[in-house]
């Protein structure tokens, strides 16, 4: 009569020589082929790239002086989000205004924060975008100091 072994997802057994036995642990579970690699269906590179497909990415860079100035125009750029809204405007003159906007409404000694400044610009972008296009696109600000 054989051996019974009671294992569970993931566990690799030896079937022989010498009786069923544990010998190592493998990946188990929803797997997903990422390039070359597979990657688990809990890490938060998928759940990421799903929030990417749905609402896309908006990038925006600025530059701020030690006096917290804006020095020259912020520059935008979307991906994966529509050109325009439902009203022809176009949606990178919504990010732009709303950037703008959010910087011009700040303090000028928060304005030298480019910690603050990248927060209050994110917020005000995602808000414009949601109430334009009810979606909130991931979005990347990043702020030089010169």
């Amino acid at each position: 009569m054989g051996q019974v072994v009671q294992c569970r997802d993931g566990e690799l057994l030896r079937l022989a020589p010498g009786g069923p036995r544990k010998i190592d642990e493998i990946p188990a579970g929803r797997l997903y082929k990422d390039g070359s690699l597979l990657v688990s269906a809990d890490e938060r590179t998928v759940a990421d790239r799903r929030r990417l497909e749905f609402a896309g990415v908006v990038s925006i860079a600025l530059a701020i002086s030690d006096r917290g100035e804006l020095i020259g125009d912020p520059q935008v750029t979307l991906t994966g989000i529509p050109e325009a809204d439902a009203l022809g405007h176009r949606i990178e003159d919504i990010a732009y205004d709303a950037a703008m906007g959010a910087f011009g409404s700040m303090p000028r000694q928060r304005r030298r924060d480019p910690e603050a400044v990248g927060e209050a610009v994110r917020r005000a972008i995602r808000a414009a975008l949601s109430a334009t296009w009810n979606k909130k696109p991931t979005c990347h600000v990043h702020v030089l100091e010169v």
